[in-house]
């Protein structure tokens, strides 16, 4: 089974321990979507033209699914739906993503941020540093503002 990693899932040293049969395919993107924090990371449908989510797609076996269920709270924390990734060569295929179904106003870890930055660096994707993970940063930094003074976006 083909899984979409946007999070901490997509650093090898955590894969090899949570799925040990896992072997990485390639980085992609998804189109029409956007990084988002709330304590974790999820990934949401985006109208904003050329939005993207850098990823990382796995292969893993059935034990690894299962595994992962587990750590990522299936299915009450996290859901599981089919989402289409264009890989780096320009192919397309579709796999397996957990999306956040219970979603808090909080920021990351400083240590949960840096694992999936570090991922981002090792996987060759250091220029969506600055294009996705941060910002996806600092608007769970602004949620987080708001909601402890109480202000409402505009």
């Amino acid at each position: 089974m083909k899984y979409i990693a946007y999070g901490s899932n997509m650093s090898a040293e955590q894969m090899e321990y949570r799925c040990p049969d896992a072997r990485l395919i390639d980085v992609g993107n998804i189109h029409g979507a956007r990084l988002e924090f709330f304590i974790h990371a999820t990934v949401e449908r985006s109208q904003i033209k050329d939005a993207f989510v850098p990823v990382a797609v796995w292969e893993i076996s059935e034990r690894d699914e299962q595994r992962l269920d587990r750590y990522e709270g299936y299915p009450v924390y996290y859901g599981k739906e089919e989402w289409p990734v264009t890989m780096a060569d320009g192919s397309e295929l579709t796999g397996m993503i957990y999306l956040m179904r219970s979603k808090r106003g909080d920021m990351p870890t400083t240590g949960y941020y840096e694992s999936i930055r570090s991922a981002y660096k090792d996987l060759g994707l250091r220029s969506e540093i600055k294009t996705v993970l941060e910002p996806a940063l600092r608007r769970s930094m602004y949620r987080r503002f708001r909601l402890a003074t109480g202000r409402r976006a505009k």
